[in-house]
């Protein structure tokens, strides 16, 4: 999957002289292009987050952060693609990665705050 998105991004990159200013993005392919700047670094925002959680984690904590980290992928990816596997919807990707990055953000807070809650961890 990645290799399509980044192939959507060399493509996007190599076709556009201007879609850096996403302000003013004159057509599809502008908007792919910075739909897709945004993904990353959305994606970018998940891993250090999760990485950052798990550091606040006993071992016991990581595995089931891990398990429930693997089952949000296997739904993002399911829910984002096409069901004959050829496209993916790099919209919703973006909008899910979002909300896994709030819910990793809370975790995290909640880790600082009043300690890190199991039960909470596999949601």
């Amino acid at each position: 999957m990645r290799n399509i998105i980044l192939g959507l991004m060399c493509g996007a990159f190599a076709t556009l002289s201007y879609a850096d200013n996403c302000d003013k993005a004159r057509n599809t392919y502008d908007d792919i292009y910075c739909t897709n700047k945004i993904y990353a670094s959305a994606d970018a925002d998940l891993n250090k987050n999760y990485q950052q959680l798990r550091q606040q984690l006993n071992e016991t904590q990581q595995k089931i952060l891990k398990r429930a980290q693997l089952a949000w992928i296997r739904h993002r990816d399911a829910s984002c693609t096409d069901s004959q596997q050829n496209s993916v919807d790099v919209q919703c990707r973006l909008t899910t990665t979002q909300e896994r990055n709030h819910w990793l953000l809370e975790r995290l807070r909640e880790c600082q705050t009043v300690g890190c809650k199991t039960t909470r961890l596999s949601e």
